[in-house]
């Protein structure tokens, strides 16, 4: 297979792989519906430096350190489920807005979101066991560096894009008036799924992020 056929099939998988449900939708949901948008961006924006991360171990030759040290994935794996643990517990806490106000009477700053974001794609194994096998191909053939860093930003990019579109479609003011009354039990919801997908991530890590 030559290097365009490559670029394309492994771009092709990760815009499949980004688009399914997982922790990384999860938490941009949570974030947007029950902050805003703001919050849903920087979210968004926190994932895809994450995704800086897994790409450049899978892609610049230090996926060996997985095979040579399986219990680090172990680990992440039971950091990652702690961590979706603590969002999901934070998130069945939620209590219902004031009429009037807003849903939080003192919204944490960008930075907090960004790191929540980061935090929750750097510790999804998942999203570890992804990246390895789809930049296998190209760190095992004689790859062009110029490849290597196309699919590098092609991954990063649409990454961000994609959680993006999220966050912003989920905060059209329609949307989130129409969610307000009910943003305590979307979050109460959310905090549900988030622990599922934790004690999912642990009993049954998956390939796909």
């Amino acid at each position: 297979m030559n290097d365009l056929a490559l670029l394309t099939a492994a771009a092709g998988a990760h815009l499949l792989a980004v688009a399914s449900p997982g922790p990384d939708f999860a938490v941009v949901v949570r974030q947007t519906l029950a902050q805003g948008r703001a919050a849903g961006l920087a979210t968004a924006w926190g994932i895809a430096c994450g995704i800086v991360f897994h790409v450049g171990y899978a892609l610049f030759a230090l996926a060996w350190l997985l095979a040579q040290r399986p219990l680090l994935l172990d680990l992440l794996r039971y950091a990652g489920a702690a961590f979706l643990c603590w969002m999901g517990v934070n998130a069945l806490r939620a209590r219902a807005a004031t009429p009037g106000g807003a849903h939080l009477d003192h919204p944490p700053a960008a930075s907090r979101h960004f790191w929540i974001g980061f935090t929750t794609n750097l510790l999804n194994p998942k999203a570890t066991v992804f990246f390895v096998a789809l930049c296998s191909a190209l760190t095992t053939s004689p790859t062009a560096m110029s490849v290597k860093l196309a699919l590098a930003g092609w991954i990063i990019v649409t990454t961000g894009l994609w959680f993006s579109l999220v966050a912003v479609a989920l905060s059209q003011p329609r949307l989130r008036t129409a969610l307000q009354a009910k943003a305590h039990w979307i979050d109460r919801s959310m905090g549900v799924l988030l622990i599922a997908l934790a004690l999912a991530m642990l009993l049954a890590p998956g390939a796909s992020p």
